[in-house]
């Protein structure tokens, strides 16, 4: 295997910065952005991104491993009661987890897949195979005849592409996933996420808004404080290379290897186990996923604005399937407890609920992100020209 183009890029700008002894920022004349703090605080702005963010947007709403053929779960994170299913060709669809008869909930979201054969309403036993048509109703006597429209259940734009379920929350609206990533289509068969199997998934909520977990992920300026007694010892302080695809972010955080690595004349690594003992990918899809890929595993984030000042967390974490056995459990339960507890709760998240609190205090009327951290001006700047007009694809 060879390292895909923009990585590869990525790679050797990080070895240029430690051999001309200058960071990527240090050589731009980008101006510091200057982020209103209305932008985390007004409820406007939040229904605004509902609307324009998170449903009319290809979200990733799992891994391929969590939904294995005849199976159904519920998806509740994104604020729409959908229903992902399987079917025994393997199919991936989505659909509103409605009864198209009386409006009744189908399943309750027990975060984990069920084995169904058809979905059956708990109310009056409408029936649904897993293709969303109707396949029985009690005393279908009583009703007229009408068409599959009325009565198969409502179908969401669905698409399965690089190990991951997409699903635009909007019925009848488009997708095309390969078109909404833009170049990063071309770097993901790569890092195989498609080859990873689910180990565990948390769900939270928590007292700030969805933006600032984002911004944390867009810098490494922080790394040196907020981790310092964490992740930082394995990291080189501030050296990354980042490239933008439309919307969407990749970055590569060195490590302290990759530092040695970059002052050597070693050849850059050729596969994914190499690229990770050198540098931290990492990827924000637009408009709410953050892959994180550890030298061994992969964090998969998502979220969602459960209000301006709350947000629903949600962070799968994804293992090599030849490590999945029960031998390796001991291992990814420490690992898992060390970066969900330790790293993201006790450090990033409760900085996240401090940023909050202070906003109520009225101490600045914007934030302020200097050339060591472009990406949230990037990013906040991609959020407004989404509000301002509804995306298609």
């Amino acid at each position: 295997m060879t390292l895909p183009l923009h990585t590869a890029s990525q790679l050797e700008s990080i070895r240029a910065q430690v051999r001309a002894g200058r960071l990527e920022w240090q050589d731009t004349s980008a101006p510091e952005a200057h982020i209103p703090v209305e932008n985390y605080t007004s409820q406007r702005i939040r229904d605004a991104e509902i609307e324009r963010l998170f449903r009319p947007l290809p979200l990733i709403c799992g891994h391929s491993s969590e939904l294995a053929p005849g199976q159904v779960i519920a998806h509740d994170d994104y604020g729409v009661p959908m229903l992902l299913t399987r079917d025994a060709e393997g199919r991936f669809r989505a659909f509103l987890n409605v009864c198209r008869h009386r409006g009744m909930r189908l399943i309750e979201n027990t975060g984990q897949a069920q084995p169904r054969a058809s979905v059956v309403c708990p109310y009056h036993g409408w029936t649904y195979r897993l293709d969303g048509s109707l396949r029985h109703r009690l005393h279908a006597e009583a009703f007229d005849d009408c068409g599959a429209a009325d009565t198969s259940l409502v179908a969401l734009p669905a698409e399965e592409r690089h190990g991951l379920l997409w699903v635009v929350p909007t019925p009848g609206a488009g997708i095309d996933v390969a078109a909404w990533l833009e170049g990063l289509d071309a770097e993901m068969p790569f890092y195989a996420v498609d080859k990873l199997v689910h180990f565990r998934t948390v769900r939270a909520e928590y007292p700030a808004n969805w933006k600032l977990i984002t911004d944390a992920f867009l810098e490494a300026y922080h790394i040196r404080v907020l981790h310092k007694d964490t992740i930082y010892p394995f990291f080189a302080d501030g050296l990354t290379a980042g490239v933008r695809f439309g919307p969407h972010n990749q970055s590569l955080v060195a490590r302290r290897a990759g530092e040695a690595w970059a002052k050597s004349e070693a050849e850059a690594p050729g596969d994914m186990p190499g690229l990770c003992e050198l540098t931290t990918p990492s990827q924000v899809i637009f408009p709410n996923t953050i892959t994180i890929f550890h030298p061994d595993y992969l964090s998969l984030v998502t979220l969602y604005p459960v209000e301006a000042g709350a947000l629903r967390w949600t962070h799968r974490m994804l293992i090599p399937a030849d490590k999945s056995t029960p031998d390796w459990s001991p291992h990814w339960e420490k690992t898992f407890r060390l970066i969900e507890e330790g790293v993201f709760q006790k450090e990033d998240i409760a900085c996240a609920i401090g940023i909050q609190r202070g906003f109520a205090s009225g101490a600045n009327r914007w934030l302020t992100a200097g050339r060591a951290e472009q990406g949230l001006g990037w990013f906040h700047a991609d959020v407004a020209r989404a509000l301002s007009s509804v995306p298609s694809f």
